[in-house]
């Protein structure tokens, strides 16, 4: 698996479970942590090599300032940890040592 089809899959798996904790079983700190998926992985585009989508880090800013003031921030900023981290790793991981 290539760091970009992670992040792609990261960002589907977001939304998802945005709409399960929307829908089905509504809980505030799961729907921090699945915007924060969604949002902080498509911070980051995967191409040659990463490099941060402006438009997104400054959506996750503003999104976790408002966390910050009245929501979760722990959630959200776990969320965000795992949908640049892990890409980020596999991609680190896959890059052969110079």
């Amino acid at each position: 698996m290539n760091p970009t089809r992670l992040s792609q899959s990261l960002a589907l798996l977001g939304v998802a479970l945005y709409v399960y904790f929307l829908l089905l079983r509504p809980n505030q700190e799961g729907m921090a942590l699945a915007v924060g998926l969604f949002v902080g992985t498509m911070g980051v585009a995967y191409g040659e090599k990463p490099f941060p989508v402006p438009f997104f880090l400054g959506l996750y800013g503003v999104l976790f300032l408002l966390q910050l003031l009245f929501g979760h921030p722990w959630p959200f900023l776990l969320g965000g940890l795992l949908g640049v981290g892990l890409p980020y790793l596999l991609y680190r991981l896959r890059k052969p040592a110079r």
